[in-house]
């Protein structure tokens, strides 16, 4: 809460009281969680291979991304959404490992402008992607698969 004081460079009353609240709130849930260790997290080195394109397919994501916004806005080409279900295995619940896995994937697909995970199907094995530029081979390239 003093970081977001000095941040802000206020002091509302108000504002400070809803900020403690909140702050109290955030850290009772961070301990409960903490405290239940059902949370596991413990990626492998080498995944993070995958995540060296990452810069590079958020840069040509937002040039699609943005030819495809000034395409429908002066009304040449109306833009659709797809939706694209990647083959993903999706792991056993509650191991560390898997989590880590699907957590990692889900951030590096939809860190890019162009795609988001909606979900991960755990009986299809199937990661479920929206994207407003169709492009699921993208997808397979973040996720550290060629084609």
């Amino acid at each position: 809460m003093l970081l977001w004081l000095l941040l802000t460079s206020t002091v509302n009353a108000a504002e400070a009281i809803v900020g403690f609240g909140a702050s109290v709130i955030a850290a009772t849930a961070t301990e409960l969680v903490r405290s239940t260790r059902t949370f596991g997290f413990r990626p492998r080195l080498r995944w993070l291979r995958a995540a060296a394109g990452l810069p590079f397919r958020i840069a040509t994501d937002s040039v699609s991304v943005f030819r495809a916004l000034v395409l429908h806005v002066s009304r040449r080409k109306r833009v659709r959404g797809s939706l694209h279900a990647i083959p993903f295995r999706h792991g056993r619940d509650g191991n560390a490992r898997e989590s880590a896995r699907r957590g990692l994937a889900i951030v590096g697909v939809t860190m890019s402008p162009n795609s988001v995970v909606l979900e991960i199907d755990p009986e299809r094995n199937e990661l479920v992607v929206h994207q407003l530029v169709s492009a699921p081979h993208d997808v397979e390239k973040t996720l550290g698969r060629s084609r």
